[in-house]
């Protein structure tokens, strides 16, 4: 623009050399200026050239009367001051001289040529007016692209940083897995020791008994093997539990529910313990390394209610909650007013209490037995002391 309006002022150029150089110098000057720009420049060098290109087309207009390109020139400057400026300091500073300089320029050429287009200047002016909305409107596309630009790296470096965390999670979570399993295993074994250990060390000292018993007294020696008999079936039905616990059906893992009433079914087939099974919520949000526990728990309290109570009907309630899980057992048991617990209740309350969870029993003679297992999943809770 500023090389073609140069050269329409240079056609109109009487046959003076002086004007004649005037406008090369200057549209020499405009095309520095403007490589100049489109370099890495700062702010103080920009608004010079700003400056010098407000001057070099102010006196256009001086020297040539009466012709509004001069106008034109200053819209292509308002342009470039408003893509590189948004300091409303400068832009007010700026519309003052420009007013200031337009109200000269006129007054002088009604001086000059003793006539005035006034449509004329204001079309041109209206042109500077919208050079400044261009120039302002792509400033703010140029701001909108760099900052979507900064936004995309932002994006991808927090991209790479998420997907270095999920391969950190994943190493985690093999880990967590790994550890989980050795710990069932280790848990399994401890169970093994203390339940089936327990047992064969009784069975033992009752066959040892029953040797002694043999030849004086026949009625004792029939209760010593009756009492061997009724371990060693304990210790084969808790061997039975621990492998199935370990256990896994053609490599597919039950799910907790499918476990639990598969297990209801074979007690119910072997003990005849009438059962009832109540779930409210979702059993999927049961940790992994919590179903164990959660089994063993159902277990033992079958066990109990059959063994040490007769019962003829068993109730299992489970509420499954992103909160927790809770568990309450019931049967028709003979019940007891002073309530012991046995060593494999001591051992299940233990299991819990690892998991953070609590239990209560509640028992009364002829009302049979009730216990509440709590697990939470948010916040871990352990007490000390009382009756739980």
């Amino acid at each position: 623009m500023f090389l073609l309006i140069s050269y329409v002022y240079y056609s109109k150029v009487p046959d003076d050399p002086f004007l004649t150089g005037y406008v090369i110098a200057v549209a020499l000057l405009y095309s520095i200026n403007h490589i100049i720009i489109f370099t890495q420049i700062n702010d103080r060098l920009l608004m010079t050239i700003i400056v010098v290109d407000t001057l070099l087309s102010v006196s256009f207009g001086f020297l040539f009367p009466g012709s509004t390109l001069y106008l034109i020139l200053l819209g292509v400057v308002a342009v470039t001051l408003t893509i590189h400026s948004s300091n409303k300091n400068v832009i007010k500073m700026s519309v003052g001289i420009f007013l200031a300089i337009w109200a000269v320029v006129m007054y002088y050429w009604q001086e000059k040529t003793g006539s005035l287009d006034l449509l004329d200047n204001i079309i041109s002016v209206s042109f500077v007016v919208f050079g400044s909305v261009v120039g302002n409107l792509i400033r703010k596309l140029l701001e909108a692209q760099e900052t979507m630009n900064e936004q995309y790296k932002q994006m991808n470096a927090s991209h790479d940083a998420l997907t270095e965390v999920h391969q950190q999670l994943q190493v985690y979570s093999k880990q967590v897995e790994e550890l989980t399993t050795i710990r069932e295993r280790n848990r399994i074994a401890r169970e093994i020791h203390d339940t089936v250990g327990h047992k064969m060390t009784a069975l033992l000292v009752q066959l040892e008994l029953g040797r002694e018993l043999l030849h004086l007294d026949i009625h004792k020696t029939e209760e010593a093997i009756s009492v061997c008999n009724q371990l060693a079936r304990d210790a084969l039905q808790e061997i039975r539990l621990s492998v199935r616990t370990l256990h896994h059906d053609e490599g597919v893992q039950l799910t907790i529910n499918q476990s639990i009433r598969n297990m209801l079914e074979e007690f119910y087939q072997k003990a005849q313990l009438e059962t009832i099974f109540e779930l409210n919520g979702d059993p999927a949000v049961i940790p992994v390394s919590l179903q164990p526990t959660i089994i063993r728990t159902i277990q033992e309290s079958l066990t109990n209610a059959k063994r040490h109570g007769a019962a003829s009907h068993f109730q299992l309630q489970m509420e499954c909650s992103s909160e927790e899980i809770t568990i309450i057992t019931k049967d028709n048991g003979k019940g007891a007013s002073n309530f012991i617990p046995g060593f494999g209740l001591i051992n299940m309350k233990e299991r819990i209490e690892e998991h953070g969870g609590s239990v209560a029993f509640e028992s009364q003679e002829g009302e049979g037995f009730k216990m509440k297992v709590q697990f939470p999943l948010l916040q871990k809770k352990w007490v000390a002391g009382g009756s739980k």
